[in-house]
């Protein structure tokens, strides 16, 4: 682990996190992790040497499951460390022609970005390749994030990681990209702004069980026009007392999710 000697090393041989281990997994967003869940984390940091509180590797928790992550440096440090990478091809680019080039230059975003990864005990590389409408995040028909302010990056990173992960499958299996993840968990991954999204949207789903007038709280979820609006339409949400069918319960849970997106964007 990078950090060695500090209060929150992970060593090989621990069994369980301690207690300042578990205080600052909790301030990075764990709280609702189970017992089995953190386990499960301890044991990929270890099997990895990749050190959580650094950000290198991390837990995402989606609709009460957990995913492992890590960035890529991570995977590559993972790679590097194995002793049998041989580093890495140019990243190739390609539109809808099926060209490929190895620098993109178009103001379009390309269709598919492919990776070699060169392993000391093969003699070609291992190549991935992945698709941009596989990973890409869009909004209302729209690019989010860096997906749109760098989508031959963004896509590069995906076609690293599919790469690493199949030359280093006893050492990556499991793992993934935040990039690579983006699109599944609407845009979770650690310090991320969308992640107000999820967060909100899942506490309605749980909160909206009653409702009187569907109409009138439709009404305020457009007209709200802020995150901070949004989260002070939940307790009125919530305190409501008559409940809704199941199919104006979906209306409004969509309409709020459509709204927080639309205003992230914004």
């Amino acid at each position: 682990m990078s950090n060695t000697g500090g209060v929150l090393v992970v060593t090989q041989d621990q069994k369980n996190w301690d207690d300042k281990q578990l205080s600052a997994l909790k301030q990075l967003g764990l709280q609702e992790a189970s017992a089995g869940d953190l386990g499960v984390f301890l044991h990929f940091c270890q099997r990895t040497g990749l050190d959580p509180f650094a950000r290198q590797i991390y837990m995402i928790g989606r609709a009460g499951r957990f995913t492992i992550q890590a960035s890529i440096d991570g995977l590559r440090l993972v790679a590097q460390r194995s002793g049998k990478y041989g580093g890495q091809t140019p990243t190739f680019w390609c539109g809808e022609d099926g060209v490929w080039v190895d620098v993109w230059l178009e103001k379009t975003p390309p269709a598919a970005a492919k990776v070699g990864i060169y392993h000391q005990d093969w003699r070609e590389p291992l190549w991935a390749t992945a698709k941009f409408d596989s990973y890409a995040v869009q909004y209302s028909g729209k690019l989010s994030g860096l997906w749109a302010k760098m989508p031959d990056l963004m896509i590069a990173k995906c076609a690293e990681a599919l790469a690493l992960r199949k030359a280093f499958p006893q050492d990556l299996s499991g793992i993934y990209s935040s990039e690579e993840m983006e699109q599944m968990e609407v845009g979770a991954s650690p310090l991320q702004p969308i992640k107000v999204v999820e967060e909100l949207s899942n506490k309605v789903v749980q909160e909206v069980v009653q409702v009187a007038d569907i109409k009138k709280f439709l009404d305020d979820i457009e007209k709200a026009n802020s995150e901070v609006e949004l989260e002070a339409l939940k307790p009125t949400l919530s305190e409501a007392k008559k409940a809704l069918d199941s199919d104006s319960l979906t209306t409004l849970f969509q309409a709020y999710k459509k709204r927080v997106e639309q205003v992230t964007m914004e």
